[in-house]
């Protein structure tokens, strides 16, 4: 759903940009993990930084996640505040263990949302340090 500002203009996000160390290792992690594909590639020689666009179809109606490597040096990913993103997923338990193996770090264990809620999650870091939340609602809706 986008929200229009004014006639023939909509808001939507297009992609969440997450810089990372080695983006073939990256882009391997995402497809392996989360089954995403590569949308597309790009290089940007002005910021000496080179892209794979990873998810789950076109731009144009999803989102997408921007994972990108600069030629030089990067800096220190800094310590998580909080900042994360949820993939909502299918069998929680397989998918966090299967993250683990490709190389997250387990930060929770899945666990239920809260007493008597079916709904499930988990947290864990990518091969970068960012934080993903898996989700898992038994009824498809917000946990």
């Amino acid at each position: 759903m986008s929200i229009s500002h004014r006639p023939g203009h909509a808001f939507r996000i297009r992609h969440l940009a997450l810089e990372v160390q080695d983006l073939e290792r990256s882009v391997a992690f995402y497809q392996s993990v989360f089954g995403m594909r590569v949308l597309r590639r790009r290089e940007n020689p002005i910021r000496n930084d080179i892209a794979a666009y990873v998810g789950y179809g076109e731009e144009v109606e999803h989102v997408s996640l921007e994972l990108y490597q600069f030629r030089h040096a990067a800096p220190p990913v800094h310590e998580n505040r909080g900042t994360h993103f949820a993939i909502a997923v299918d069998g929680i338990e397989h998918v966090f263990c299967r993250a683990v193996e490709a190389g997250a770090v387990a930060r929770t264990q899945p666990q239920n949302n809260r007493p008597n809620s079916v709904n499930k999650f988990a947290f864990i870091l990518d091969p970068d340090g960012h934080e993903i939340e898996l989700t898992e609602n038994s009824h498809g809706g917000q946990s």
